[in-house]
């Protein structure tokens, strides 16, 4: 007995399948969960469930089993930045490597991308039984979401953030150990005119704390980098980068917070014409190849994101299965990729900027 078309597009109920074999409801469910054998339900009364189930196109409610056992097997994935890029190749990457470790314990992922709720309503969707815990994505510690989270019993891991209360585990990169590497080789290589170019927006947090910690590595080798050359650059930087390599004595190595801003930046030297790394060493963070007209590989501190999920969803299904575990903070190891972006300086002038 097919649905009419009228009925197509609603849910078959589970009266309606028992109605149809002429048995009871609970006597489907025993068999569409795989209980027939244990209630001695009968090989024919087995089969006219499974043919009046595959008549009727019946699928069980997945979320009220669920909710009914305890468990959705699905976690949450939310981004406290509140926006997606259609071109975000760091979060395509983050993303697709959570997946795959979600899929390795046995999780679905659901990933939030309705940033238009308000806090409380973002928390009650992420509280609202859908996902059996979160990963939270770069909170601030005043978010106004960590704050609602914290009175639930939502088991929550925060990602590239540390709880300062100590109420979640997280994972992150340590900022400070890939500056270093960042310093150090630099310095390493003889260079000591050394420009950093910031976020230009507030969405980039970890522009400062990156380059302050750069700035702070310098001065221990005896590096001081001017006021003038820490400029905030946007997308098109090719006007900052003409001005700073048309300097008497310009900068010989120049430190983008993000990889996305480094190949923005060896492109825009392609375009004027700019010898890459003789004439100015380019170096990122994170160690995505982002796509991009340039010839050149940037120099970057390599993030392992598929550490740092694996690790996030490690920590979340610990904190699912054991509410009373204790929170952690876990740091994933940092490597330094030079690329074709970096080498010695030159100190050639370069007349035609």
């Amino acid at each position: 007995m097919a649905k009419t078309p009228e009925r197509q597009n609603e849910r078959t109920r589970l009266q309606e399948v028992a109605t149809l074999a002429g048995v009871s409801a609970s006597t489907v469910s025993l068999v569409l969960s795989g209980k027939a054998g244990q209630r001695r339900i009968s090989e024919d009364t087995r089969e006219r469930v499974s043919r009046a189930a595959e008549d009727l196109n019946y699928a069980p409610n997945l979320l009220t089993r669920s909710l009914r056992r305890g468990r959705t097997h699905v976690i949450s994935f939310f981004s406290t930045f509140r926006h997606r890029e259609s071109e975000d190749f760091y979060m395509d990457k983050l993303s697709s490597a959570i997946e795959t470790a979600g899929g390795e314990l046995g999780y679905d992922i659901l990933v939030h991308c309705n940033f238009r709720r308000s806090p409380k309503e973002i928390y009650q969707f992420l509280n609202g039984g859908l996902a059996d815990g979160l990963l939270l994505f770069a909170p601030k510690q005043d978010d106004p979401l960590l704050e609602l989270l914290r009175k639930s019993p939502l088991p929550v891991v925060l990602i590239n953030s540390q709880d300062r209360l100590g109420q979640y585990s997280s994972v992150s990169d340590r900022a400070s150990e890939g500056m270093d590497l960042v310093a150090d080789r630099l310095v390493e290589l003889g260079h000591r005119r050394i420009a950093a170019f910031h976020g230009e927006d507030s969405l980039a947090r970890d522009s400062h704390v990156r380059i302050s910690l750069l700035i702070n590595r310098l001065k221990q080798h005896g590096v001081e980098i001017p006021k003038a050359w820490l400029p905030e650059v946007g997308d098109n930087p090719i006007s900052i980068v003409k001005e700073l390599l048309s300097q008497p004595e310009p900068p010989t190595a120049i430190f983008c917070w993000h990889d996305r801003l480094a190949y923005n930046v060896l492109a825009a030297c392609e375009k004027l014409g700019v010898d890459v790394p003789n004439q100015v060493s380019i170096v990122g963070y994170d160690g995505l190849q982002w796509p991009s007209a340039t010839k050149h590989t940037a120099a970057s501190v390599h993030v392992d994101l598929g550490s740092l999920a694996k690790a996030a969803v490690r920590l979340l299904d610990l904190a699912i299965l054991d509410s009373s575990a204790a929170s952690t903070h876990e740091v994933v190891p940092l490597t330094f990729t030079p690329g074709t972006s970096l080498g010695p300086p030159q100190d050639k002038q370069w007349s035609h900027l």
